[in-house]
């Protein structure tokens, strides 16, 4: 991420239930048009939810490259991929650019099994990702 500048964390951040660490969606932006979206914990309908609303506020801050960055996402239910679909969806119609990192096996598989992810790349690592969006800008 050299020469994107400092890290600037974004103003969403939002806490479910009683572990704060286990119920939020976080931005950061990391170059020109581009922003981290991290999901942390249980991807559920609630924090599906808020990823979407996160979506549509990176979207309309004019920021068409997402990566989400599932590092810490332990598990994606059904409602959670439901979640992803309308983020792909959103981003097809808004004419941006999503990528996936960081994914664990079985998230990996999860979304292999539903088919989403014959619509968005996936990344080993954010690093990766980003580096992808900065070859095709």
């Amino acid at each position: 991420m050299s020469g994107t500048g400092p890290a600037k964390e974004a103003q969403h951040q939002t806490t479910r239930d009683n572990d704060v660490s286990d119920w939020t969606v976080k931005t950061r932006e990391a170059g020109e048009g581009t922003s981290v979206v991290y999901v942390n914990g249980y991807l559920n309908s609630r924090t599906g939810k808020e990823l979407e609303r996160v979506i549509h506020d990176v979207l309309d801050a004019e920021r068409p490259r997402v990566v989400l960055n599932f590092e810490r996402t332990r598990l994606i239910n059904s409602i959670g991929i439901s979640s992803i679909i309308g983020v792909v969806e959103r981003m097809t119609e808004r004419q941006g650019t999503l990528a996936f990192c960081s994914l664990n096996r079985i998230n990996q598989e999860l979304l292999r099994i539903t088919g989403v992810s014959r619509y968005v790349r996936a990344f080993d690592s954010e690093e990766e990702a980003l580096s992808y969006f900065a070859q095709s800008v």
